[in-house]
Formats: structure tokens, C-alpha cells, sequence
């Protein structure tokens, strides 16, 4: 897996100025799978309309999406198997301005990491289709690694051992983990705005 990609610039070009794009299209562009991108317009995440049982997206809201995206949030991945807990804790962080995906498995987590710049992860320890040592592992191969946050209800866990054999310092919250803990996270991986140079 490679996180060296050069972030892009939107260059749409007059001939497509308010276009409508079909999901496959806005895949193309954005250099992800369709599974990822729809994962993320089902979750709010990237702005678009349901027209009948498709997706479409306006080139010019999706400018204005990637334009607003990076400053003064984080983008976290949410990695929990509970359902009640992992939509909470997306919602939470949704609602004070970061950028957040969700999911349940190893496998939806490996291929969102490989597409997504996360600053933070947020890795419930115990999942269907692996652990979070199967994400940590794969996870430190990349050039510029997300910070990853264990949350557990398991903090005397084996796993918990194996996982700071290979991330010394990582950080593991005990479940339930208290609000203001949670966007302090956040909070401190927030991107800072890019300013133009005058």
C-alpha cells in the first residue's frame, strides 16, 4: 500500500464548469474505489444527490468541497463493530467539523487507509474479520502513518501488547471513553488552513 500520492488540485476545466458526474466518474477523479466513495456520499460525507437509485455530484459542489475539506479538521477513521457506538462517535466528531468515516471490519478499514489521508484513527481492538493489529500492522507500512488510538473494552488484552511492539507510545482508552476526550483527539490532529502566500 502507498500513501505517497501528491494531493491533487481540481482542475475541472471550462468544458466541465456545473457539470453533473455519475459516482464512477467522481471515483475516477478523486483516485478511489467506487466502494470507498460510496461508503462516504451514503455517510455524508462528500456532497451529492440520489436521483432515482444513482448518485450524481456537481462538479462545482465538489470543488467547493475539496476547496473547505483540509483546514481546521481532522479527518478520522472511526474503526468500531458496534453500531450504536461507532455512529455516535461519527456523529460527535461530525458535528464539530471533522471529516469522519466509519466502519466495522479489517478489510472496509485497510482499503479506506489506503485511499484516505487520515490523521487519526480511532481502533476498537476486537473485530469480525481480524483485529486491530491486522490495521496497525498494515497501517505502519505507510510513508506518513495515521496516529492510532486504541478504544477497548479489553485494555488487559493480549493484542494490546503485540500492537505497542510496533507503536511503542500508543495511546489506549478504556470504553466507554468520555466526550471530551474524544474531540480532544480530534482537536489535536485538526489540520491547519493553508494560507496563500501574498
Amino acid at each position: 500500500m502507498s500513501r505517497n500520492r501528491k494531493k491533487q488540485t481540481l482542475q475541472w476545466g471550462c468544458s466541465m464548469a456545473k457539470k453533473i458526474i455519475s459516482l464512477a466518474e467522481l471515483a475516477t477523479y478523486l483516485d478511489m474505489s467506487q466502494a470507498s466513495v460510496y461508503h462516504l456520499v451514503a455517510e455524508g460525507k462528500i456532497p451529492g444527490i440520489k436521483i432515482g437509485k444513482q448518485w450524481r455530484f456537481s462538479t462545482e459542489s465538489i470543488d467547493k468541497w475539496l476547496d473547505g475539506s483540509s483546514s481546521g479538521q481532522a479527518n478520522v477513521l472511526v474503526v468500531e463493530d458496534d453500531p450504536v457506538i461507532r455512529n455516535l462517535v461519527v456523529k460527535i466528531l461530525s458535528e464539530a467539523g471533522h471529516r469522519v468515516a466509519g466502519t466495522d471490519t479489517v478489510a472496509d478499514s485497510l482499503r479506506l487507509l489506503d485511499e484516505i489521508d487520515f490523521d487519526l484513527v480511532l481502533l476498537d481492538l476486537l473485530l469480525p474479520d481480524g483485529s486491530g493489529l491486522d490495521i496497525v500492522t498494515a497501517a505502519t507500512q505507510f510513508a506518513s502513518p495515521p496516529d492510532i488510538v486504541v478504544v477497548t473494552g479489553h485494555p488487559d488484552h493480549e493484542l494490546i501488547d503485540q500492537i505497542r511492539a510496533l507503536l511503542p507510545y500508543v495511546t489506549v482508552l478504556n470504553k466507554p471513553i468520555r466526550l471530551e476526550a474524544l474531540l480532544q483527539l480530534a482537536s489535536k490532529h485538526a489540520r491547519q488552513p493553508q494560507f496563500a502566500n501574498r
